[in-house]
Formats: C-alpha cells, structure tokens, sequence
C-alpha cells in the first residue's frame, strides 16, 4: 500500500518509522500537479496532509479517487483552527470522504501509526473464509530479519534471525501482519499461525544447518497463547520434529500485565523456560511498568523500541535513564537488544551504552531464506548486510 505525503514532512522520524514498521511505500508531492500523477498510480492509498495541502484542486482529486477505489485520507492539521479559517467548505468536503483521520499539527509516532492503521482497516476487509483459504492454499510464508550481536573486539556477528509472517494475497499482493493479524485473533487462529511459524523455522534451521549455516531463531508470541498452560510441551514437541533444540529458539513477548504475580500466563512462561526457550521482553520503552516486569520475570532479553533509542540520543535525561537499564539488564543477566537501527550514528550511539544486539534496516530488512544463505555464514566474523 501506497503512502502519499507533502514535501513539508519528508523529514519527520515519525513518518519515516510508520511507513517502515507498516510496510508501506512512501512517496512525496509538492503541488497539486505531483499529486495529480501520484494518485494516477496503484490503489489502495493513504494521503497524508497538512492544513497547507489542503485546496480544492487536491479535494476535489481525492473525491474522484475515492469514488473508483478506497482512498484514506491523514489530516496532520489542528482541526479547531482548520474549522475557523476560510478552508472550512473544504474541511467539510474531506470529511465527507469514509476513510479520514486528524492527528494534529504536532503528530508523534504513536498518533500517526494508530491512524494509518485505521485507515488500513477500512480498505482491506479479511473474512474468516479469507483466512481459511490462506491457511489451506499455503498463502502465508516467512521472511527473516537478522539480528546481529557483539562479539570480541569491535566485531558484530549475525546469530540470530527473526521469522516474520506475510501473506501473499491473491488479490492484494504481499501485505504484512498488522493487516490480518487482528482478524486471526478475533478468530481464533492465532495458535494455528503462531505454530505454522514455528514449524517453518524450526524447519529453516535445519536446512540452513546442513548448508552449514548455523543461526538461532526468533518468534513473536501472542499474549493470548500464554493462556496454554501446556505450550511449553507442545512447542518443544515441534521443535523436536525437526531435530532443533529448544535452546535455539527466542520468543519475543509484548508486555502486557507480564508482572502480575497472580496471572496465569506465568505458567505457560515457566513451562516454556523449563524446555529451554528464551524470552524477550519485547517493545521496551524504558517505563516503569516495563522495569518492574524486567525485573521479577525470567527474561533472557530486553528489546528496546526504536521510539526510546530516538529520545535517548537527543536527551541527555533519557541516555542516562537507558544507559541504566542497560546496566540493569546486565546485572539481571539479560542482553540488551535494540530495533529500529536504521543509520550508522545509530549504530555508534549503540556501542557507548552497551547494547548487545541490533536489528534494523541498517543491518537488513526481513528477506527470504535464500537470501539470509547467500549473505552469510557459518564462518563468519562480520555483521555483513544481506
């Protein structure tokens, strides 16, 4: 899916992280002339405006647009203000268009990638039959992102590599989890997918094994599978099919009332410590909610979110306050990961707060297994790129 978005934004970090986390593609326009040629393009598109974008030329192109295939519309604008000026016969125009969302003048990450979302959802409808037929016609697939670690001296190595779901849709192309996924949790078929995943890597690693390519694997889990208080035995019994051990796998989780002494997801967390998984304590923003479950769960890893690797190399606050955790999860025994490595001064502020890990656009982005082959291997002594 197309993202559309004026030249007055073109450096916004925010815009930037959406469109990578959401898979999207992202082009500019400067007048409405560029606009006009952009909206000639592929459907399904979401437009980004600010209140200076907005003239009856580029409405008027939206309301023919939408009129032949779903367009979503992003209002980066103060509405009140919008509404009081001379464009309000236009503000009323827009907003007559189905698929619109206001996140204000002064957008964040968060704002702008709830609202894209929205806008996604109403453009591409999954049914369960949908789903089912992906599920039966193998439409699903995996892709790998690597994860590189620190090793002696100023080497990093690539260890690790994380499997990623995309569905190859007969209609739509390829598209990406947050598309469907909250369809296959609304029915039920999260475990099934969580176990096709698991299946296909384990399978991966093996193969990549007798090419004599030696990488662990890594898997997002849902926090409702931690419902299964026997997911630990039956991960393992997968696992164990294709002659990998537990040890070589990491599971990624979310935090969401993880420290909760009384919740019964703790068993199935033990259960899967016992059979040797690791666990990541994934999307860590440097909260204090996020502490206090780093600190009472047995995590082998912290993930930290790019949105606080932002904040931390232009706050002199916020470094001190990551460069503690850092030095907390070390104490605890875990490794530091970061995501979201997108440039080298990234990567250089990484190495001065000791983070052990990384994983971003700048090592890789999620490519197919033939690719992660060619890229590296077992000898290795570099974090290459693929």
């Amino acid at each position: 899916m197309q993202l559309i978005a004026t030249e007055a934004i073109r450096g916004s970090h925010a815009l930037n992280d959406v469109v990578r986390e959401m898979s999207l593609s992202l082009s500019f326009f400067s007048d409405p002339a560029k606009f006009a040629v952009l909206m000639a393009g592929p459907p399904r598109r979401i437009v980004l405006l600010t209140d200076s974008d907005i003239c009856e030329d580029i409405v008027e192109q939206l309301r023919v647009a939408n009129s032949s295939s779903p367009v979503g519309v992003i209002i980066a604008a103060d509405r009140p203000k919008l509404r009081s000026s001379e464009k309000l016969g236009l503000i009323d125009k827009l907003v007559e268009l189905p698929n619109v969302e206001w996140v204000g003048a002064e957008f964040d990450f968060d704002r702008l990638a709830a609202s894209a979302r929205h806008c996604r959802r109403r453009m591409l409808k999954v049914s369960r039959t949908d789903l089912h037929r992906a599920f039966e016609n193998s439409e699903f697939f995996v892709q790998y992102q690597p994860k590189v670690e620190r090793d002696t001296g100023a080497d990093w190595v690539t260890r690790e590599a994380e499997a990623l779901i995309r569905w190859r849709h007969p209609e739509h192309g390829v598209i990406g989890p947050l598309e469907f996924l909250p369809e296959i949790e609304a029915f039920g078929m999260m475990a099934d997918l969580t176990e096709f995943v698991l299946r296909t890597a384990a399978a991966q690693l093996q193969e990549w094994h007798e090419q004599d390519l030696d990488l662990n694997g890594c898997i997002n889990l849902a926090p409702s599978l931690l419902n299964d208080q026997t997911l630990g035995e039956r991960f393992a019994a997968i696992v164990n099919e294709y002659g990998v051990a537990c040890e070589r796998f990491t599971f990624e989780l979310v935090e969401q009332e993880l420290a909760n002494p009384e919740a019964p997801h703790l068993i199935a967390i033990n259960g899967l410590r016992e059979k040797g998984f690791r666990l990541s304590l994934d999307d860590f923003r440097v909260a204090a909610a996020s502490l206090s479950t780093f600190e009472k769960l047995p995590f082998d890893e912290i993930k930290i979110h790019a949105s606080a690797l932002r904040d931390a190399k232009h706050n002199t606050a916020s470094l001190h306050v990551l460069a503690a955790v850092a030095g907390l999860a070390h104490n605890l025994g875990m490794s530091v990961c970061a995501e979201g490595v997108e440039d080298e001064e990234m990567f250089n502020f990484l190495a001065m707060i000791q983070c052990d890990k990384m994983q971003g656009f700048m090592i890789s982005e999620a490519v197919l297994p033939h690719i992660i082959k060619r890229a590296y291997s077992a000898k290795e002594t570099s974090s290459d790129v693929a």
